[in-house]
């Protein structure tokens, strides 16, 4: 049995790397600074609730932010949650728009109860993403001929992370978690001139890949209170818990590749002007931290918000131009998760209903203006046997065309499956 076990884990897990590594999970500009649009990494069903659940611990659902949060898990229950998304985005300028879509894989999760007091969580997900394209042409027309020049700039790739934590409970009301992640991957990024004129061609092309390793942790606290209901007892009347959780600073390496090259008709080969290594240094990521309460309510409604903080400033990488453009990053979450009935033999009694809203002052502030991202998300959850099929939807906008910036409107659509399944029990007849 644990041989199966074992294979299964690696086939998921090798299945996910593999998307990870192919998909492109951002068409966004502002993706072109620093590490690019950086993860929430929260669960599918968090998603449609304005991203909030720092606090929230189940043993339905898996706490993918705050380690502390997987202290309700069952023993003999091994719960899986792997989560996919499709989003349409606009963007806009004051002079054009432009409509893209990306359908791609977003985490796969998993974990269980060694004992009541102590469990186990793995994970593998997105860390960041880098995917965008911007041109710029310009025309020159003389008497006799007309010269084109086209700029490009181009990225390309991202990070992510494979993650291992583990919850420890004590007091009943009391629990303390850690994760340990490794960060790695690629960063493509291309900078190109072409010039175009009669009978004439050439490009000027400056391509660098950054190659990025290394290890971050996060330490979390969650604390719990359930009180029983006096018509109902087998109902808690109301679960608080306060969570919160810290990320410390990371040292992750990062070496960077630089190709530059020249082409031009006249000529008909390529030119290396330099083909090196840029640097080989540390980018520092700074710490941040994150604090949630969730109130629920006759097991029926789970009221979330949640409030994060990372200061940007603090942020280096070598040779990075535009860092100076970083600044503090505040998000803040408030969610909501209604269920009739559990455990009804009515299905439509069953079903979760989830809504949110959000709000992020991100970690640019690009040519005198803050870029903030706004949003208003909403879902369902289908239970399926042992399965639960969530359904999130999250639309908003982020940016502005103030200044010369671009402005995104967006409609995610999310989907995920929690599985539980009995594991660890020796079978009495084969």
């Amino acid at each position: 049995m644990y041989l199966r076990v074992f294979k299964f884990l690696i086939l998921i897990i090798l299945l996910s790397f593999s998307q990870l590594k192919a998909q492109r999970f951002t068409t966004s500009p502002y993706s072109r600074y620093g590490l690019g649009d950086i993860f929430s990494g929260v669960a599918g069903h968090n998603i449609a609730m304005g991203g909030a659940g720092i606090a929230e611990s189940t043993p339905y659902f898996l706490n993918t932010v705050n380690p502390a949060a997987n202290a309700d898990l069952l023993l003999q229950r091994f719960v899986f949650d792997v989560g996919f998304d499709v989003k349409y985005t606009k963007t806009e300028s004051v002079v054009k728009k432009q409509k893209n879509s990306t359908a791609t894989f977003r985490y796969f999760a998993g974990g269980f109860a060694v004992k009541p007091w102590w469990s186990f969580y793995f994970g593998l997900s997105p860390y960041s993403a880098v995917g965008y394209l911007c041109k710029d042409t310009l025309t020159v027309k003389e008497s006799d001929y007309t010269r084109k020049y086209v700029e490009l700039f181009q990225g390309k790739g991202g990070l992510s992370e494979v993650s291992l934590g583990t919850t420890f409970k004590f007091l009943k009301m009391f629990s303390v978690g850690v994760k340990g992640k490794y960060v790695f991957g690629d960063v493509l990024r291309e900078d190109s001139l072409n010039t175009v004129a009669t009978g004439y061609y050439s490009k000027t092309s400056c391509k660098s890949e950054d190659i990025i390793r290394g290890w971050a942790g996060d330490l979390g606290f969650l604390v719990q209170r359930s009180f029983d209901s006096k018509k109902d007892t087998t109902k808690k009347f109301l679960k608080l818990a306060l969570g919160v959780y810290f990320s410390g600073e990371a040292k992750l390496n990062s070496r960077s590749q630089l190709l530059m090259t020249s082409r031009n008709s006249l000529v008909g080969y390529n030119d290396t002007i330099a083909n090196d290594t840029l640097y080989d240094g540390k980018i520092t990521v700074p710490k941040s931290f994150g604090i949630g309460v969730s109130a629920e309510f006759f097991e029926q409604l789970r009221i979330n918000f949640d409030y994060k903080y990372q200061d940007w400033k603090k942020f280096t990488m070598p040779y990075e131009q535009n860092v100076s453009g970083f600044k503090e990053n505040k998000y803040y979450g408030l969610g909501v998760q209604y269920v009739n009935a559990k455990y009804s033999s009515r299905y439509y009694k069953t079903i979760n209903y989830r809504f949110g809203i959000h709000k992020t002052e991100t970690y640019l502030s690009l040519n005198g203006y803050d870029i903030e991202e706004k949003g208003v998300s909403f879902g369902l959850g289908f239970p399926i046997r042992t399965l639960l099929l969530n359904v999130s939807c999250d639309v908003g906008t982020r940016g502005t065309t103030d200044g010369g910036l671009y402005k995104e409107k967006y409609f995610l659509v999310h989907f995920n499956v929690t599985a539980h399944d009995v594991w660890f029990v020796k079978r009495k007849f084969q």
